[in-house]
C-alpha cells in the first residue's frame, strides 16, 4: 500500500455515493410501478443489492432497531468509502501489473 492515490479514492467514493442515491431513486420508482423489475428503474434499483454490502448486509438489524438517521448516514458513507478503497486498490494493482510497457509519446 505504498502508492495510495488519494485523488482516485475520492473520485471513486463520490461516484459510489452518486450510484447509491440513484439506486435509491430506482427502488422508489420501481415501488411506484408495482415492482416491475424489467423497467430501467427496476434495473437501477437492483444495484442497491450490491451497494448495500458490508455494512447494511451485516448490521441491518442493529440499524433498523435504532432507527437513527445519523447512524444510517454513517453506514452509507462507510459503504461508499469501502467501495472507493476497493476501486482505488484495483486500479493501482492493474496499473502496476501492466504486461505492456508504456509507450513514450512525442511532445
Amino acid at each position: 500500500m505504498k502508492k495510495f492515490n488519494l485523488k482516485t479514492f475520492k473520485i471513486a467514493t463520490v461516484i459510489t455515493i452518486l450510484l447509491t442515491f440513484v439506486s435509491w431513486v430506482g427502488l422508489d420508482a420501481n415501488g411506484m410501478q408495482n415492482g416491475s423489475s424489467y423497467t430501467l428503474w427496476g434495473v437501477v434499483g437492483s444495484m442497491w443489492t450490491l451497494l448495500r454490502f458490508p455494512i447494511f448486509t451485516l448490521y441491518w438489524h442493529f440499524m433498523y432497531d435504532h432507527n437513527n438517521i445519523i447512524l444510517f448516514s454513517l453506514a452509507v458513507f462507510l459503504n461508499c468509502t469501502f467501495y472507493g478503497f476497493l476501486i482505488e486498490r484495483f486500479l493501482s494493482f492493474r496499473a502496476k501489473r501492466s504486461k505492456y510497457p508504456s509507450v513514450p509519446s512525442r511532445n
